[in-house]
C-alpha cells in the first residue's frame, strides 16, 4: 500500500491521543498497523501488527517482536502508519473488543449497563480507531485464554488490540 492509499484512508479513523493511554498499557508490548482493506470484504479493514522498529508484519504470539510504546509513538509520527497498539501478554490485562457498540447497546443494554458501570470503577474505556466501536481493559485473569461472547471479544493473551486514547466517560462524554 503506498502512502497516498494510506493517507485516503487515514482521514476516515482516530488519531492516537497517546497522552491519555494508562501507564498500565504503557508497559506492554506495542507495534503500529497500516489500514488494508480486507479481500471481498468493503468497508473492512485487516490492523496486523508491525514491528514499530522494522516496518514488517509481526506475530501476536512473539511478543519479543514488538516494540515499546516510545518506539510505537514514534514510528507513527512518521506518517506511515494508521494507528498503534498493544499486545496482551496474560500479565493482568483483559482486552474487550466490541463492535459496532451502538448497535450492541440497543439490542442489549443489559452489556452497555454492564460497560458503563466498568467506566464508572474505574476501568479504562476508549473508541475504536473506526470510531465504531469500543476497547475496554480491565484489570484480571480471564480462566482461559479468551472468549466471544454476546458481541464482545474478550482477551487476554497473545493478541494485538489497536489503541486510540479517545477516552470514553459514563456520561458518553468523550476526551
Amino acid at each position: 500500500m503506498t502512502i497516498q492509499t494510506l493517507n485516503q484512508h487515514a482521514k476516515n479513523w482516530a488519531t492516537p491521543k497517546f497522552e491519555n493511554i494508562p501507564s498500565d498499557l504503557i508497559t506492554q508490548p506495542w507495534a503500529v498497523w497500516i489500514a488494508e482493506p480486507r479481500l471481498g470484504q468493503p468497508g473492512k479493514f485487516n490492523k496486523a501488527p508491525r514491528s514499530p522498529k522494522t516496518g514488517f508484519n509481526i506475530a501476536s504470539s512473539k511478543p519479543q517482536t514488538f516494540g515499546s510504546f516510545n518506539e510505537a509513538k514514534k514510528a507513527y509520527q512518521t506518517g506511515k502508519y494508521t494507528g498503534v497498539g498493544v499486545l496482551l501478554t496474560n500479565n493482568g490485562i483483559i482486552g474487550i473488543d466490541i463492535d459496532n457498540y451502538l448497535e450492541l447497546f440497543q439490542q442489549k443494554p443489559e452489556i452497555k449497563a454492564w460497560v458503563q458501570l466498568a467506566i464508572k470503577h474505574g476501568h479504562y474505556c476508549e473508541r475504536s480507531p473506526s470510531k465504531t466501536g469500543l476497547r475496554l481493559f480491565i484489570k484480571g485473569e480471564l480462566p482461559g485464554a479468551g472468549r466471544k461472547y454476546e458481541g464482545l471479544e474478550i482477551y487476554q493473551t497473545a493478541r494485538f488490540l489497536t489503541v486510540t486514547g479517545s477516552i470514553v466517560k459514563t456520561n458518553g462524554g468523550q476526551s
